[in-house]
């Protein structure tokens, strides 16, 4: 027989922590003990700290008002991050979170940029 499980500790209370937390309460209610534990020395550090799309997901699972978790966090929504030195010094990546571009009906963006390098642009996609 395997022992029933009655508590779970989650060493770290910052982001991570506290969204973990969460969600296992959300997700199991008072099945098992959540105890969180975290250090009086180590304050939140908060800076450049971004979230992915998936985020909207989990805040619907939390039961969260996206304008209200805006609002209360002071967040603001991002529609890519900017990769510097990505490949090698000087080099950028621009990754988006959605499409990029304007499609038409049968054709999609980059279908746009492809025929301008078959004709000899040099654009890269994020310039064109």
């Amino acid at each position: 027989m395997t022992a029933k499980i009655e508590t779970v500790v989650i060493v770290g209370g910052g982001t991570a922590g506290w969204i973990t937390a969460a969600l296992l309460i959300k997700i199991l209610g008072n099945a098992i003990r959540i105890k969180l534990i975290e250090s009086e020395q180590i304050g939140t550090v908060g800076v450049g700290e971004a979230t992915i799309p998936p985020i909207l997901t989990l805040n619907k699972a939390l039961g969260l008002d996206e304008a209200e978790f805006l609002r209360e966090t002071k967040g603001a929504i991002k529609l890519g991050v900017e990769l510097v030195n990505w490949k090698r010094k000087g080099d950028r990546y621009m990754h988006a979170f959605g499409s990029i571009g304007k499609d038409f009906p049968f054709c999609s963006f980059h279908h746009f940029w492809r025929r301008g390098v078959l004709e000899g642009r040099h654009d890269s996609l994020w310039d064109f």
